[in-house]
């Protein structure tokens, strides 16, 4: 028999303040301020750093982010680029299955 799993899924996870998201991602607030600086991650509300809200899918791009700059040796601006390329290429390789499977279909 397979044991559930326990937890939430990080997607579902409702936003976190720019505090929570440090814990949840083990980076410095400092850094995550910096990144939203330079584009890596973008909070969903609040107009300063105090009222920032984060949609829990930002700690997987989070964690991609910091694979990324150690695999790399990316600066911040260089991997906000490629963060944001790869989340391209993900998108169009969907739109590609839904489309071969609509074709199916006909």
């Amino acid at each position: 028999m397979i044991a559930p799993l326990m937890g939430e899924l990080v997607e579902e996870r409702p936003a976190c303040s720019l505090l929570e998201l440090a814990k949840l991602s083990g980076l410095p607030a400092e850094t995550l301020v910096e990144y939203v600086d330079v584009g890596i991650i973008e909070p969903i509300s609040g107009h300063g750093a105090r009222d920032w809200r984060f949609a829990g899918a930002t700690v997987i791009r989070l964690k991609r982010a910091e694979r990324l700059a150690q695999d790399f040796l990316l600066e911040p601006e260089a991997l906000a680029l490629v963060l944001d390329l790869l989340e391209e290429i993900d998108d169009l390789r969907t739109r590609i299955r839904r489309l071969q499977g609509m074709a199916d279909v006909l």
